[in-house]
């Protein structure tokens, strides 16, 4: 996977992410979209055939969108590891 920031200002972030599509892409943004600072979250895959996703973010003026982005995405790594361990448990019961 192969994070490229393709724009950036103060309040605005557009960022490519090769090698992924929805399965990171929509929850990251989803997550953003949560928080009050703000003001657009979205998302985009161009080519179906093409795993390379984008995420846009506008944030409210004083707000780092970058900051707003590793924050929502650690979020969803906390989430995506207590569904694993949630699904480790589960199967551990069957045997």
């Amino acid at each position: 996977m192969d994070v490229v920031v393709k724009e950036k200002s103060s309040t605005e972030l557009e960022i490519r992410v090769k090698g992924e599509t929805y399965t990171l892409i929509v929850p990251i943004a989803e997550k953003l979209s949560e928080f009050e600072e703000v003001l657009f979250a979205g998302y985009d895959v161009p080519h179906p055939l093409v795993e390379e996703g984008v995420i846009y973010l506008r944030v409210k003026e004083g707000v780092d969108p970058l900051l707003m982005l590793r924050k929502a995405t650690e979020m969803v790594i906390r989430e995506f590891e207590e569904l694993e361990s949630s699904f480790k448990e589960e199967l551990s019961n069957l045997k």
